[in-house]
Formats: C-alpha cells, sequence, structure tokens
C-alpha cells in the first residue's frame, strides 16, 4: 500500500465535513511527514484519535462546538440506546428474580416487593416515554419515506424483519420443548436446554439490537423541526431519570433479597443461612445477577451522558 492510500486510508476516521474540507491537505501532510518512509505507528494512532475526537464534536457528543439541535439528537439517541441496554438487563433481572416472593419469609414480603414493583414501574414508565417519543417523530417519518428516503433506511429495516422472524420462530420452538421438560430440567437440569436457551437469549438481545439500530439510523435521517427535538430532548431526560430508578431499585430489591433471603441468591435450600457477601458476590449462582447489574449500570451510566447532553443544549439555549 502506497503512502498516499495509506494517507486517504486513515482520512476516513475523520467525519465526511471535514475530510471535504481537508482531506488533500492532510493526504499532502501525511506524504510530507512520512518521506520515503511508511507512515509511522505513532502518526497513526495520533490521527485516530484526532479523528474519532473531531466526529465526537461533530456530532454533538463532546463540546459545544455543534448546534444545539445536533446535541439533543445525539443526547437523545444515546440516551434511546441506554434504554435499550436497560430492557435487556431488566429481562435478565425478571428471570434471575423468577418466583423470588416464594423464598421470602412472610413477615418480611413488602420491602423487596417494593423494590421490585419499582423497577416494574420505572420499566412501564420508561418504555411509555420511548414509545411518545417515536410517536412525535412520525410525521417525520412520512415525510422521509414520501421524499425517497425508503432507500436510506430499507437495509437495516430488513435486518430486524429478519431478527423478528428468528425470534418468533425459536420462541415457539423452545415453548415448546419446554412444556415436555420438568421444571428441574427447565432450571440447569438438561443441558442441551440450557444451551438452547443461552442462544435464545442471544436472539432477543441482537433482536433488541436491530430494533434500536432501526431507531437510530431513521432518527440520524429525519428532517426533525426545533419543537420536536426540543420535545425529544425532554422525554430523553425522563427516559433517563427512569434508568436511575430502575438501576436503584434494582440494587435495593438484591440488598433486601441477600438480607431477608440470602438462600435465593445462593441457590440453595430455603431456610439454610448465609452472609449476605457471600451470597450476593462469592458464589456462583448469583452470576447472573452480577451480569444484570453490569448491564443496567452501564446503561445508566450511558443514559446519564445522553441526558446531560441534552441538559447542556437547553441550558446554552437560555
Amino acid at each position: 500500500m502506497t503512502r498516499k492510500r495509506e494517507a486517504r486510508t486513515l482520512l476516513r476516521w475523520y467525519p465526511r465535513t471535514w475530510r471535504e474540507r481537508y482531506g488533500d491537505e492532510f493526504v499532502a501532510f501525511v506524504e510530507d511527514c512520512s518521506g520515503e518512509e511508511p507512515i509511522a505507528r505513532s502518526l497513526q494512532r495520533s490521527i485516530v484519535l484526532a479523528g474519532l475526537r473531531e466526529r465526537c464534536y461533530v456530532s454533538g457528543l463532546i463540546g459545544s462546538r455543534s448546534t444545539l439541535e445536533t446535541q439533543r439528537r445525539t443526547g437523545s439517541l444515546i440516551v434511546l440506546v441506554a434504554w435499550a441496554m436497560m430492557v435487556i438487563g431488566g429481562a435478565s433481572l425478571a428471570k434471575s428474580a423468577e418466583h423470588f416472593s416464594n423464598a421470602l419469609p412472610s413477615v418480611s414480603r413488602s420491602p423487596a416487593q417494593s423494590a421490585y414493583d419499582l423497577v416494574v414501574v420505572s420499566a412501564l414508565v420508561g418504555s411509555a416515554l420511548v414509545v411518545v417519543g417515536a410517536g412525535v417523530a412520525v410525521p417525520a417519518f412520512v415525510r422521509l419515506l414520501r421524499t425517497g428516503g425508503w432507500t436510506q433506511v430499507r437495509r437495516v429495516f430488513f435486518d430486524l424483519a429478519l431478527m423478528v422472524v428468528l425470534l418468533a420462530l425459536s420462541t415457539f420452538g423452545l415453548s415448546a420443548w419446554a412444556h415436555h421438560l420438568t421444571s428441574t430440567q427447565r432450571n440447569g437440569g438438561n443441558l442441551l436446554y440450557v444451551v438452547a436457551f443461552l442462544i435464545y437469549a442471544l436472539v432477543v438481545v441482537l433482536s433488541v439490537a436491530a430494533a434500536t439500530r432501526v431507531a437510530v439510523v431513521v432518527a440520524t435521517n429525519l428532517d426533525l423541526s426545533t419543537k420536536v427535538l426540543r420535545t425529544e430532548g425532554y422525554l430523553a431526560l425522563g427516559v433517563g431519570s427512569m434508568t436511575l430508578a430502575m438501576v436503584a431499585s434494582t440494587v435495593l430489591w438484591w440488598v433486601q433479597m441477600a438480607h431477608q433471603a440470602p438462600w435465593f441468591l445462593q441457590g440453595t435450600v430455603v431456610g439454610v443461612s448465609v452472609t449476605p457477601w457471600s451470597s450476593s458476590l462469592l458464589v456462583t449462582p448469583s452470576t447472573p445477577m452480577l451480569i444484570t447489574s453490569g448491564i443496567m449500570l452501564v446503561a445508566t451510566v450511558c443514559a446519564l451522558l445522553g441526558a446531560s447532553r441534552v441538559a447542556v443544549s437547553f441550558r446554552r439555549a437560555k
């Protein structure tokens, strides 16, 4: 590969608008810096980092160089992606916490149950806000289709359709199989079923990812007015607050279960006493909860990042 081709390859790290304006100068500069030698690794790393930083500036992810509308759009989309991760974490929590109330002493039902109910309410409210946000963008989506924008988004819709079909088939197949198994076999007693369930879980995650990708690609191509973007920004702040509520109530539920029914988290016989610390962190049966909490924590961090960009745009507008 010649130095010029290497330089043009590295140029792709920069956003399109930057490439169109400075591309030729960039290639000439890299060639001059390299002389007759291949482009140094240190220079390549510097270019990659600078390109990524420029993309972050242009997209509104960092700094104040982009417009308020760009910051709101980017921040709202980050919150949307974070909510998709939270949906996956919430589904994992629902599976891990299945029938948890049966493991609680009758006198101790209230705190853990209340915490779990708060998780459910937060999930419903957040999902409702996402649906409202999608509804607000419908007129712009219709305009996109009328102006020939279908060619820009049809690929992601096609990928989503394939995932939906795969999800439907796998759901039907796994459900039919589960009806022929005992409760013990469905909960780890049948290794083949466990593997199939893990594959099914992966299909669910990929389906959520495909749906989120559709939303992001479509939203990126929509011509949204300032008023609509402001509304989407407020909705994003609401969804972000729901992610905080979900992760906080999940932690509260976990603490209550570790204190009142640690045998549930450890997977031992009801009434067998273990320490909350070991039942929560050190024992293998708690691994699903650790994974669930990790997903929800990452989602919350992303939601805070997106919400902060939206908040900055509102503050700058004053």
